[in-house]
């Protein structure tokens, strides 16, 4: 007979400490070894666990539920491994208990549970011990033979024949001795020995890979010679041949493990769902409470209607309401209901809807979606298909700062036992791996961070889409063998699960316990329950996730509502706004629509003013249309041409212009698709939904399947063969491309409501955008660039007015947010505000003296006087600056004392006192200094632009600024600040450099080709201000883009500042008129005092000019002044003689 052997004890990588495996790789093993069952045992959870039964059970391996817990005995000082196995369901369930209760456990610092707890779930589980962090495997150690038996006895007493003893032979330390003492051991106790091999990794090969794992999981690095190292490299996948012969001579042990491997067999196949039940009257059942409601709600919202439409709207309900009955799906609308009507009566903002619920009237009745499904041509089947019965999936928006408070709403009232979030599993994604690696390697972190910064931060990035994207990154990993080393060890890294996250809104409520379900996961750092399971192992269960998910923009309608309603009288309604408001449909068609929900990006403002919408349902074809598949198909430029009669609006039969008269006979809508199946071939809308998802799919049989059904349907219609047969395949073409049409048009409110703010309250709308963006300064830049545009004056910050969030003020003016401020301590901006709402700051001393200058601390102190925030109260920014220490001091005396007496900062309290008197001679911060303040607390430059601030130095650099060039320009030499840098590879493989740059009076790209990049590959970095030399062209795209002539440049030089000042300035004159200087013999002793090091050999020439009354003379000041005239020189010079002195 063939030797046979079943894996017991296996680690995937979803053990996260330990474990290199992926449940593919695990599957792929026992196959490729003829291993007939293996059990999936990983750490204290079975995060993995639906995954590795589906992929074993349709490999023909039977899957083995398992963990490995930690189990501590009373008495004990420390905890010790325990695998466990279950034998049947009620097995998997107490399993689930176990893992359920040792995370639960806070007593420890990890999951760990009682042996006195774990007897509570002992049945139908097979507990093994002898592993190597066991109880029985440390006694061994320590050689407490006597202790062993006593710990025997005790998993004896408790588990009887479903205990067993593992032997490992893996090269570790006292394995050997182990095995000598538990072979009498478990003779004369007689409790069967089993072989286990602690697979953590396929091959033997892969150990250094597994060992780099553990190191990055620890925080140790690989040549550590004080790292525990416990693992082997034997720690591999074996066959059953190779667990055989290491197990040679005891061939009972290879026997004992396949009959633990046979009594184990469990499923986790479920019918049906697992709804939670909603408490509903006693009068009532689920049924017909919500045909009660529903009923009830909707008459209200259709009293106005004509008779016969009413009838319409109460058949639909009626409709649907039997289709929710006969699915079983009551329950679940009620729930939905709920949470919904009690957020809404909670002052939670939420959506008009998401997905295809909104095709549902029964949801629109009952508040849960706010479009109203047959006015806008939704359907129900697109939702609940009643031939194909799925879990409904409402996925609801709420407001991204008070979605938590629906999420308890709803623990409470079904128990905090019942309800959990869901969990997610980081993986080693390009970026951070290569960053991982390189540290566990014992690499500098400088290398790390540099090949980590040459892969492109994009979703979905990998190792080897960064080779392809990104050459530098290409030719570094082929060349440089240090980042050679690093690349290809993360290679082998990247994808597996880094660490357990939660899922951004997937909520799970149970019709009980939780844990009788799924296992559950807490994390002991947020206090976060989460499931085991992630949101599809979750569903394929039979559980029912709810999306609870947060939604910016409903944040912004939120502030910005709170905001213009303070001071009107009837109160603003988004609810009832007009949805046809020329205005809005004005502003729409103009492009200008930053920050107006969906229609932002630079793509769809080109595509909405080639379209120029005029009604609502333009706006949701534009949603559905502004995607990859409908773009790369031009379906994007027919509806344009067609609605401007560019072209003819043509329908592929007659009978579908009612279904496609309104996207001008395109199909856009995967409603369409199932409207024109139903219209021209007699088909059901729910046999037209599954027509839908079979044209989705593309599977070749079923789509010739249902074409004969469509021909054959369309027969009836007096359509002959060959013409229903083109029209199959039109529809075929477009159903490809085609959108769900609630989805769109729930959005498409949003879009509106916000356009709508934007045209009618835009200092309100752009104060509430601003605030939901605090931590993002490269946005709050963008969107204060863009109130200039539209004429809103943003205030810079201050302290006597400024609050947390971006408020408008009673001059329509925008006040700065304090929370945008980098390094402003939330706590510190809070305190302030409410000081400040019984006390006014005279001063600095007086703002130290009535607030508590540790709550913000010296970095509040800092990012506040440098964004500009003290001004109001201080002669100058550079006071405020150098007050800091001062005030800290100042601040500290008064907190400590409690009186009003002053510290360091101010000696008197004399009325006449002057606070800033130590401070009268400090000089005053130049534009650039301030510039480099502002950019270092809010990000971005507020007061001016970097270039402009060395305008006076840089003249003679450049030919033309950037808002100078004209159509007659043909070249140019322009000095930029780089604010972007990408690169692709051209048609050669050779990079090419995209460059995005401006000059304080406007912006343009630039290409850079590889022969230029060679040269100044060191230099071309954001942030640096550089000189480019190149041709000037129209940019087309551009300006049709923003209305304007819009240029860029190909790039044929780039250098630096400093390079091109020495080679270009050969004078520097200093005009003693225009310093701060009185006389020559000043000027002499100031540049005596200038230190020797300064000057030098070369470089350029100083000139002092003096002008009399009669006179103008320009004097050579002689050779041993000469110096080179970089930035850092000429700023050096313009601090000894004034600002205004220097002339290049």
């Amino acid at each position: 007979m063939k030797n046979i052997f079943s894996h017991l004890r296996i680690s995937s990588e979803f053990s996260i400490s330990q474990g290199l495996l992926t449940i593919n790789q695990i599957v792929d093993c026992a196959q490729k070894n003829n291993i007939p069952s293996v059990a999936l045992t990983d750490k204290s959870n079975m995060f993995a666990m639906v995954k590795f039964f589906n992929k074993c059970e349709a490999a023909g391996i039977k899957p083995i539920s398992g963990s490995s817990i930690r189990v501590i005995f009373d008495g004990d000082d420390s905890s010790h491994d325990l695998l466990c196995l279950a034998k049947n369901n009620d097995g998997h369930r107490n399993l689930m208990q176990v893992i359920s209760s040792a995370h639960n456990n806070y007593n420890y610092q990890s999951p760990i549970i009682n042996f006195d707890d774990l007897k509570t779930f002992k049945d139908d589980i097979v507990v093994i011990s002898g592993g190597k962090d066991s109880h029985i495997y440390e006694l061994s150690k320590q050689n407490k033979l006597e202790e062993i038996e006593n710990k025997i006895d005790d998993f004896l007493m408790v588990f009887k024949d479903d205990f067993f003893i593992e032997v490992q032979k893996t090269n570790r330390p006292d394995e050997i001795d182990y095995f000598s003492n538990i072979l009498p051991l478990s003779s004369k106790k007689g409790v069967p020995l089993i072989a286990t091999n602690d697979v953590l990794f396929a091959k033997k090969d892969d150990y250094e890979i597994h060992e780099t794992k553990v190191c990055i999981n620890t925080g140790k690095t690989l040549n550590d010679p004080n790292r525990e190292k416990p693992f082997s490299n034997d720690q591999y996948f074996k066959s059953s041949d190779e667990m055989q012969k290491l197990f040679n001579g005891f061939d009972e042990l290879i026997d004992n493990t396949n009959e633990v491997a046979k009594k184990c067999n469990v499923s986790l196949h479920t019918k049906g769902y697992f709804l939670p039940e909603y408490p509903v009257p006693k009068e009532h059942d689920f049924d017909s409470f919500l045909v009660d409601l529903s009923t009830k709600r909707l008459s209200s919202l259709i009293d106005k209607f004509e008779k016969a439409k009413q009838t319409t709207y109460l058949q639909r309900l009626e409709y649907e309401l039997n289709q929710i009955k006969k699915m079983g799906f009551s329950s679940y609308f009620l729930i939905v209901y709920d949470f919904i009507q009690w957020s809404k009566d909670n002052d939670v903002p939420v959506g008009p809807g998401r997905g295809s619920g909104a095709g549902s009237l029964v949801a629109y009745s009952l508040g849960i979606t706010t479009l109203d499904p047959i006015d806008h041509g939704l359907l129900f089947e697109r939702f609940l298909n009643p031939e194909r019965i799925s879990m409904p999936d409402f996925d609801i928006d709420f407001c991204m700062e008070k979605r938590d408070s629906v999420i308890d709403y709803v623990s409470k009232k079904y128990g905090a036992d019942a309800v959990s979030q869901i969990a997610t599993f980081g993986t080693m994604a390009a970026r951070a791996v290569v960053r991982d690696v390189a540290r566990a390697m014992g690499k500098p972190y400088a290398l790390g961070d540099r090949i980590s910064k040459m892969i492109p931060f994009a979703p979905g990035m990998t190792l080897d889409r960064a080779k392809e994207e990104q050459p530098v990154f290409a030719q570094a990993a082929k060349n440089d063998a240090e980042v050679r080393e690093v690349v290809d060890l993360a290679y082998k890294l990247e994808g597996i699960a880094r660490n357990v996250g939660k899922h951004a809104g997937g909520v799970v409520i149970a019709p009980g316990s939780l844990s009788d379900f799924c296992p559950i996961y807490n994390d002991r750092q947020s206090s976060s329950v989460m499931t085991q399971y992630d949101k599809d192992d979750v569903e394929k269960i039979g559980l029912v996730k709810f999306d609870f998910l947060g939604l910016r923009t409903l944040t912004v309608i939120d502030k910005a509502l709170k905001s213009i309603n303070i001071n009107l009288k009837n109160k603003l309604d988004l609810d009832n706004i007009p949805m046809d408001d020329q205005k809005v449909f004005d502003l729409l068609s103009s492009g200008k629509t930053m920050a107006v929900f969906q229609l932002e990006s630079t793509g769809m403002r080109d595509l909405i003013k080639k379209l120029k919408p005029t009604k609502f349902e333009e706006i949701t074809a534009l949603l559905a249309l502004y995607r990859p598949g409908p773009l790369n198909s031009g379906m994007h430029t027919t509806f344009v041409d067609r609605k401007h009669g560019k072209s003819p609006v043509t329908y592929p039969h007659e009978l579908l212009e009612p279904v496609l008269s309104e996207t001008y006979g395109v199909i856009v809508y995967q409603e369409q698709v199932m409207e024109s199946a139903r219209v021209l071939a007699g088909y059901s809308m729910g046999e037209a939904d599954i027509l839908r998802r079979v044209m989705g799919k593309k599977k070749i049989e079923e789509m010739e399947e249902q074409r004969e059904i469509f021909v054959k349907g369309c027969e009836k219609n007096s359509i002959p063969e060959k013409k229903a047969n083109k029209i199959f395949e039109l529809i075929e073409q477009f159903a490809e491309y085609g959108f769900n049409k609630s989805h769109s048009a729930a959005y498409a409110v949003i879009s509106y409501q916000t356009a709508f703010l934007k045209t009618y309250y835009p200092e309100h709308f752009m104060a509430a955008v601003l605030s939901t963006e605090l931590g993002n300064t490269d946005k709050i830049h963008a969107l204060i660039q863009e109130c200039k545009r539209m004429g809103i004056k943003v205030l810079k910050p201050n302290i006597l007015t400024s609050n947390k969030m971006f408020l408008v003020n009673n001059n329509s003016d925008i006040e700065y947010g304090l929370g945008a401020i980098k390094g402003v301590a939330d706590a510190f901006i809070q305190h302030v505000c409410q000081v400040r709402k019984s006390n006014k700051f005279n001063d600095l001393w007086d703002f130290s003296k009535k607030v508590d200058i540790k709550l913000g601390g010296k970095k509040s102190l800092e990012a506040l006087s440098q964004s500009g925030a003290f001004d109001s109260i201080a002669p100058s920014r550079s006071v405020a600056v150098s007050c800091i220490e001062d005030m800290l001091k100042d601040g500290s005396n008064n907190s400590s004392k409690q009186t009003a007496m002053s510290g360091d900062l101010f000696s008197s309290l004399n009325e006449s006192f002057d606070p800033y008197e130590k401070y009268k001679n400090i000089t005053d911060i130049g534009l650039s200094e301030l510039l480099s303040l502002e950019k270092k607390s809010l990000g971005y430059y507020l007061s001016g632009h970097p270039v402009n601030a060395i305008e006076k130095k840089i003249n003679k650099l450049r030919s033309k600024t950037i808002s100078k060039l004209d159509h007659d320009t043909k070249k140019a030499s322009i000095v930029c600040l780089v604010n972007s840098v990408r690169q692709i590879k051209d048609k050669k493989g050779k990079p090419l450099t995209f460059i995005n740059f401006d000059d304080g009076t406007g912006v343009m790209d630039g290409v850079v080709p590889s022969e230029v990049l060679d040269n100044c590959h060191t230099i071309l970095k954001e942030g640096q201000i550089l000189i480019v030399k190149g041709v000037v062209e129209i940019d087309d795209y551009r300006s049709k883009e923003l209305g304007d002539a819009m240029f860029r440049m190909r790039v044929k030089e780039v250098h630096s500042l400093d390079a091109e000042l020495s080679k270009k300035v050969k004078d520097v004159v200093i005009n003693l008129e225009e310093s701060e200087l009185i006389s020559l013999d000043e000027f002499s002793d100031k540049l005596e005092k200038v230190k020797r090091e300064f000057w030098t050999t070369s470089g350029c020439n100083l000139f002092v000019k003096v002008i009399t009354k009669d006179s103008e003379a320009i004097i050579g000041i002689g050779e041993k002044f000469r110096f080179e005239p970089t930035i850092e020189n000429l700023n050096f010079l313009d601090d000894i003689f004034g600002k205004n002195a220097l002339e290049i």
